[in-house]
Order: C-alpha cells, then sequence, then structure tokens
C-alpha cells in the first residue's frame, strides 16, 4: 500500500466513525422524545387514575350526578376539534365554568367561549379540545355550576371521547 492510500483509508476511517456518532446522536434524541411523550401520558394517566379512585362515584357521560338531577349535562362533537356542552336536564344552570381534569386536559382545552350567567337548558356552549400528536386520546372536562339561585354549587366530570 502506498502511502496515499494509507492516508486515504485513514480518512475514510475517520468519516465512517464520524458518521457513526451522529447516528448514535440521532437515535438517541428519537429516543428521549419518545420516553417524554411516554412519560408525560403514563403521568397523565395516572393523575386520572387517582382522581377516579379518590371519587366513589360512577362516572360516565352524564357525569357524577344522580339520573334525575335537574341539570343535566351532556357533551356533542361538532366536529374537528371543536364539541359542544349542551344542559339536557328540566333547569337552567347558573355561575357555569369548564376546565379540563388534569393538566393534560387544563393544556387541550383551548377556547370556551364566554358563558352567560344564566345557562337555559339547550344553550349550546362551544368549546375547543386541541388534539395533537403527543396530546391526543379521550379527555375529561369539569363543569361548575350551582344549580338554581341559591342553589348548591356542583361539579360534573364528562367524558368527551376520542373522535
Amino acid at each position: 500500500m502506498t502511502p496515499e492510500q494509507i492516508a486515504e483509508s485513514a480518512l475514510w476511517a475517520q468519516w465512517v466513525g464520524a458518521l457513526a456518532a451522529l447516528g448514535g446522536v440521532v437515535v438517541a434524541v428519537i429516543f428521549g422524545i419518545l420516553t417524554f411523550t411516554n412519560t408525560r401520558r403514563s403521568k397523565d394517566t395516572q393523575q386520572r387514575a387517582t382522581l377516579v379512585a379518590a371519587d366513589k362515584s360512577t362516572t360516565g357521560r352524564k357525569g357524577l350526578l344522580a339520573e334525575s338531577a335537574p341539570v343535566q349535562w351532556v357533551v356533542h362533537h361538532k366536529g374537528g376539534e371543536a364539541w359542544f356542552l349542551v344542559n339536557e336536564g328540566t333547569a337552567p344552570a347558573h355561575s357555569t365554568s369548564i376546565e379540563g381534569l388534569t393538566d393534560l386536559d387544563k393544556r387541550r382545552l383551548t377556547h370556551v367561549v364566554t358563558i352567560p350567567e344564566t345557562v337555559p337548558v339547550a344553550m349550546p356552549l362551544p368549546f375547543t379540545l386541541v388534539s395533537r400528536f403527543s396530546l391526543s386520546g379521550p379527555a375529561n372536562i369539569v363543569v361548575t355550576y350551582i344549580d338554581g339561585p341559591g342553589g348548591k354549587l356542583r361539579q360534573t366530570v364528562l367524558l368527551v371521547p376520542a373522535e
């Protein structure tokens, strides 16, 4: 082998080593992102499980209150990331607010309209629940309201299904 061939093979060896190191960094970054996303989902799942375990009530689409409650909140899909919250009960709700149940749900709930002081029966309250690669899946919202003038402050947890 000539000195030029030895120098050329040494240069190729350096390039192969540099590319292998770069490939290792890329793989580490990809696995880091996947681990971060998985950890965040696991944290959210654990938070949901803790909240469900702490609440001895049964949950469902109608929320945590008994079926005979005068205010019955139901979530309807409008299309895409748009949803409606509708009172399908027999009485209006007062001082109503909507928020996410977990930290992830609170980040995903991006747009809630200005809610009037009194929400009549069948009035749709639109809201937007963002669904992205790392924020996908079902969510829960907490609807806080007063069940009548001078009534009790109530909370209902509703499932917003994955669409």
